[in-house]
């Protein structure tokens, strides 16, 4: 059955819980948000950069021996709270990761993947797989993800009013993203919190 246009629109239109930014975050007056105050970096193991994602603030901190160096607004999974259980539930997941890999990319300007799942990750998969919280399509559970990174966006006007939409990854306007990529290199350690 089709829906009308009228009846469409009304659809797509509809509002949504996401957490929005205050679009004067990208003002030039303005272009960085407030982190909240430096966390011990004991799980940095004193690398030289580290970088903190706070997911309920929608901030990307990068820290340069332990010193608050920049704070960068970013956009999340579409399903923003919780961690990420299995592939396709759109949230981006909770814990410590590295950047294991760098790129320049055709549609996001840059790509840093980050080396999820951790095991962390894969028990909690099997935790929800055993306890029946994992989809089975065709008599196959999808696996608990993979291909989560840091990047830019094809996206700017959804960044720059905040709205939610990757699967999973963390996703900086393209400017932010091109700097990051410059600042910090392989081997960075990534905490992303709730």
């Amino acid at each position: 059955m089709m829906l009308s246009a009228l009846t469409a629109a009304a659809c797509w239109s509809h509002r949504t819980d996401l957490p929005k930014y205050d679009p004067s975050l990208y003002a030039a007056a303005n272009p960085t948000p407030v982190a909240s105050p430096t966390p011990a970096l004991s799980w940095s193991e004193g690398a030289e950069y580290a970088i903190v994602v706070r997911k309920h603030e929608h901030t990307l901190t990068v820290y340069h021996w332990t010193a608050q160096e920049k704070v960068y607004p970013v956009v999340l999974g579409i399903a923003p709270s919780g961690p990420k259980t299995y592939r396709g539930d759109l949230r981006t997941p909770e814990g410590v990761y590295r950047i294991v890999w760098k790129r320049p990319h055709d549609r996001w300007s840059r790509f840093m993947l980050l080396s999820y799942p951790n095991d962390s990750d894969r028990q909690r998969y099997a935790m929800a797989l055993t306890e029946g919280k994992v989809p089975v399509i065709d008599g196959r559970a999808p696996g608990p993800g993979n291909a989560v990174g840091i990047h830019g966006t094809d996206r700017e006007e959804q960044n720059a009013h905040g709205v939610d939409w990757t699967w999973g990854c963390i996703s900086l306007l393209n400017p932010h993203v091109e700097e990051l990529y410059e600042t910090v290199p392989v081997g960075t350690p990534v905490l992303i919190e709730e």
